[in-house]
């Protein structure tokens, strides 16, 4: 009886052993960088309120609600045990950049490419710099601004929580026979984003924004020029995989909302141009590189950019 107890007790010891072997094989696997990449589709809903178009009608949107979608992608590569190069590319187009009439301040398009280099510890955190460029489109007459941005961003990772930080300038110039800057340029911005994983496949994410720069340059008139503009972003998107679908297997979906307030002074103190976008999407991503979705946010490809082509294409609406 002795003998069989202290097999037993010997056995137990040799599964914990082997067991606590094994977790740190694989501890060791998530915590190394690796190549990784995320391809995101998503369609919504966007409205606009609190509409204030100042004393010169200068934000009268024809169309207040419309569809949209968007899609995004995003590969990092390791350049050794702490180092990546991470691109980006995204895009969102509305409903009022297919209808094939001459309406005016409504949103259209925005696109955007970007660039992430980052040194990051997988149990610890990230600290790097990033560039992007791509074009808003605010309206169909002279709508298009060209915009480009820099800036630094870090993360700090606890057990279930990423913290990310970023900002840096963002500046944009006319992208058509316009001449006249009316999209947001020499500015600057900051973003901050929290991300809570309840499981290691679900994840609630919240983030604010803030932007301030110049709308609209001298042109030689007795109004004060350039304008100021401010704009003041939030957001909160809920990820979750569901396993064992028919003929997909298991498929990382997601539901978010994103609201933008833009607002620029035009003539003076009493002539502002103010409103306030509203957009629900739901939407599906395929990802590699990391076993779960926390896992992939240590070692992947989980940097982003701001909202860029969408700020620089209110400024033309607000003119």
């Amino acid at each position: 009886m002795k003998k069989l107890a202290a097999t037993s007790a010997m056995a137990v010891a040799l599964a914990i052993s082997a067991n606590s072997a094994k977790a740190a094989d694989y501890e060791s696997q998530v915590q190394q960088l690796v190549v990784s990449g995320v391809v995101e589709k998503w369609i919504g809903y966007s409205f606009i309120s609190g509409i204030d178009n100042g004393d010169n009608d200068t934000f009268d949107p024809d169309n207040e609600d419309y569809f949209t979608s968007g899609q995004s992608g995003r590969l990092s590569l390791p350049l050794g045990d702490m180092l990546s190069l991470q691109m980006d590319a995204d895009n969102e187009i509305t409903e009022n950049g297919l209808r094939n009439d001459n309406d005016d301040d409504d949103f259209a398009h925005a696109f955007g490419f970007g660039l992430h280099l980052s040194a990051r510890d997988p149990s610890r955190g990230l600290f790097g710099v990033f560039g992007a460029f791509g074009q808003g489109k605010g309206d169909n007459n002279n709508g298009r601004h060209n915009f480009w941005a820099a800036g630094g961003e870090a993360q700090l990772y606890t057990d279930n929580v990423t913290f990310y930080l970023q900002g840096g300038y963002l500046d944009s110039e006319p992208g058509d026979d316009s001449t006249s800057p009316d999209g947001l340029h020499d500015a600057f911005f900051v973003r901050g984003v929290a991300r809570w994983f309840m499981t290691p496949d679900s994840r609630l994410q919240g983030e604010v924004a803030y932007a301030n720069g110049e709308q609209d340059d001298a042109d030689g008139t007795n109004i004060d020029r350039p304008f100021d503009m401010d704009v003041i972003q939030w957001g909160v998107r809920y990820d979750t995989v569901i396993g064992g679908l028919p003929l997909i297997g298991d498929s990382a979906v997601f539901v978010g909302y994103r609201g933008t307030h833009f607002d620029t002074g035009c003539c003076g103190p009493d002539d502002t141009a103010r409103g306030t976008e509203h957009t629900i999407m739901a939407g599906f991503s395929y990802h590699f590189g990391g076993q779960t979705l926390l896992d992939f946010d240590r070692v992947g490809a989980t940097l982003d950019l701001p909202n860029f082509g969408r700020w620089v294409a209110a400024g033309e609406q607000l003119d």
